[in-house]
Formats: C-alpha cells, structure tokens, sequence
C-alpha cells in the first residue's frame, strides 16, 4: 500500500512537471543565462543545434516559448533576431561548427538517428543547449 501510494505521488509529480503551461527554464537559469550572452552567431547556432536534437528524440521537445522571452530580452540588449540579418553569414559558419562538434562530442549523426542519449548528456551537463531541451 506504501509502495502504491509513493508510485502515485512520483507520477502526479512527473505529470506536473510536464504539463507546465510556462517555459520549463526561467531566464534567471544559469543555462539560459550562458544562452543570453553568447554572441548571436554562436546563439542561433546553438538553438539550431537543440532544435535538430529535439527533432530526433521523443524523449525532448523544443521550448519555442523560451526561445521567444530569449529573443525579446535579446532584441533588447540588441543581440536578438533584430541584429541577426546582418550577421546571417557567421551564423551559418558557426552552425556548421557547432554541428560538427555536437557530432563529434557525442558520437552521432544530427540527422536520421536518436539523439536521446546525447540530448541526455546535454542536460546532465547543464549546456546552453539543454536550456532548450523540455522533458516530454
């Protein structure tokens, strides 16, 4: 009956958690502090990478609702969308790096696999990318 109840209250617990109607990261979060200061190539770069490794692991979704407060409070301080058009060149490049390293890190392809196990690592780093990364 202990066991029962225990059972019970981590579920209502995991249910809570993933049913939050708000970002799952406040912008207070260290993670989603590193993601606000980062310099706008690296930034779009690195929401790039979070979303191709929600894309491929059922186990995450992409905060888009986080991703909006970090682009006006970007917009801002004027290292948002608003300053990205002109810098669209060194976003690409620094895509593909972070691409790459994200591969090599963790010893996958970003396309066409489960990246769960990397997505996992991400958020037991505490990353940037993780700020990203929702538990579903």
């Amino acid at each position: 009956m202990m066991i029962r109840g225990l059972m019970m209250g981590a579920a209502l617990t995991l249910a809570a958690c993933s049913t939050g109607s708000g970002p799952a990261r406040e912008l207070s979060d260290p993670a989603v502090q590193r993601l606000l200061n980062m310099p706008t190539p690296e930034y779009y770069a690195t929401l790039t990478v979070a979303t191709q490794v929600a894309q491929n692991c059922a186990r995450y979704r992409y905060d888009a609702e986080l991703d909006s407060q970090m682009n006006e409070r970007r917009n801002e301080l004027g290292r948002g969308s608003l300053s990205a058009n002109s810098q669209r060149n060194a976003i690409e490049l620094e895509t593909d790096v972070m691409q790459r390293s994200f591969g090599v890190k963790h010893g996958v392809e970003l396309q066409g696999t489960d990246l769960c196990p990397a997505a996992d690592a991400e958020v037991l780093e505490g990353s940037a990318l993780s700020a990203m990364l929702v538990p579903v």
